[in-house]
């Protein structure tokens, strides 16, 4: 990344703008109406704002607190009186203007009642089976989600939440000791170019990353009216982008403040975490010829076995060395690097020698980071992985 003052991430841009593009454009059923909505309630009416309530979710707070370079209630007089929703929580602090979303897919449906199930084991006001995501609704999510993706990415890496000192002082591979992560959600793109504009000294109306040095917050931005070509689209769908982003933020911030791994690292395993989360989703650039349907698309274990029974894969010294995973994406090979990406994670003590190997002052170049990893040269690691994924991977999708 560049020097403090420039700290604003063209990277990530390109990544949702390149990369994330959806596969089909036509547009799905839950998009908004254009009708003005009614600005959300000033007080939460799950929580009511009662302290035990907020302590179940894991709250510190709906605000004012400190948001990139300046309280939240600053940074909404900045955005014109935007009717917006903050909350705190114990690593994030999360800015939502969010509109009422109507979930109509049958998937969808089904993923929110168990995400709902798992807000309502702390808080049973929660509902299980709203007929709406209001604004509120959707800021309890959000906050889950990222909460949720904090936990996963420390379990799966190995990586220390929080160590203070000196980046590479010779412990365990660490995240930042700096402030909490910053997430913006906006519906129009025009609230996300008047913040990026004001805060960042560069305006973005589709997605932006930036470190905040005062705050020492790691901002991420993204607008809901961006992902769909200006069509609304899923809440899925957002949530994907807004995963593939913070987990891009939590990485380059292991070991350094903020440090920039190598590109297939840097795109490989935010795409891991976000398919974690949600597989269904598919955001992509679609490769000229692609016949197949979005539904088998999506199953990437069946693809990516497939490939390697064919021997259709980009080899290791060819994806260690292309220097951008994001503006010229191939479908095919991106489900190669997921691939790889798994079964490297697959061993927390191989993951958490990656990170020190490719994160800090004394990073090393992938080849020599993976062979500090794994003890094997490039040849030896293909056999692993695609020993790894002929074992582990079914060879039919999922029905």
């Amino acid at each position: 990344m560049r020097d403090p003052e420039e700290r604003a991430d063209d990277g990530l841009v390109r990544a949702l703008l390149a990369f994330l593009l959806l596969a089909w454009c036509a547009p799905v059923p839950g998009a908004q109406t254009t009708k003005e909505p009614e600005p959300p309630p000033a007080v939460d009416p799950y929580t009511k704002g009662a302290p035990a309530a907020l302590e179940a979710l894991g709250y510190r707070s709906y605000g004012p607190f400190l948001f990139g370079a300046e309280p939240t209630d600053a940074v909404q007089r900045a955005l014109g009186g935007l009717p917006m929703l903050w909350v705190e929580t114990e690593h994030f602090v999360i800015g939502s203007s969010l509109e009422e979303f109507d979930p109509e897919k049958p998937e969808e449906i089904a993923e929110l009642k168990q995400e709902l199930e798992r807000l309502r084991a702390k808080l049973k006001g929660i509902p299980a089976r709203p007929k709406k995501l209001d604004p509120w609704l959707r800021l309890h999510l959000f906050a889950a989600r990222m909460e949720e993706l904090h936990a996963e990415f420390v379990r799966v890496t190995g990586v220390l939440p929080r160590r203070d000192g000196k980046p590479g002082d010779g412990g365990p591979p660490a995240l930042m000791a700096g402030g909490k992560y910053a997430l913006l959600l906006t519906e129009k793109k025009s609230a996300l170019a008047r913040f990026t504009h004001t805060y960042c000294g560069n305006e973005q109306k589709n997605s932006w990353s930036h470190l905040f040095d005062k705050s020492g917050q790691l901002f991420f931005g993204v607008s809901n009216e961006s992902i769909g070509n200006d069509t609304p689209i899923g809440d899925a769908e957002l949530c994907y982008v807004a995963l593939y982003g913070v987990a891009r933020n939590l990485l380059c911030s292991v070991e350094g403040f903020v440090n920039n791994p190598e590109p297939w690292w840097q795109h490989g395993v935010p795409l891991w975490f976000a398919r974690e989360r949600q597989p269904r989703v598919l955001l992509y650039t679609r490769p000229a010829g692609e016949a197949l349907p979005p539904d088998e698309l999506s199953d990437w274990e069946p693809l990516a076995r497939g490939r390697y029974e064919g021997g259709a894969v980009l080899d290791w010294a060819r994806m260690l060395a292309r220097p951008d995973w994001l503006s010229t994406p191939d479908f095919g090979e991106n489900v190669v690097l997921w691939a790889r990406i798994d079964y490297l994670l697959a061993d927390p003590t191989r993951a958490r020698a990656l990170l020190t190997g490719l994160h800090g002052p004394k990073a090393l170049a992938g080849t020599a980071a993976l062979a500090a990893a794994t003890g094997k040269d490039l040849a030896a690691l293909e056999q692993d992985c695609k020993a790894f994924v002929l074992e582990t991977y079914r060879k039919k999708r999922k029905k």
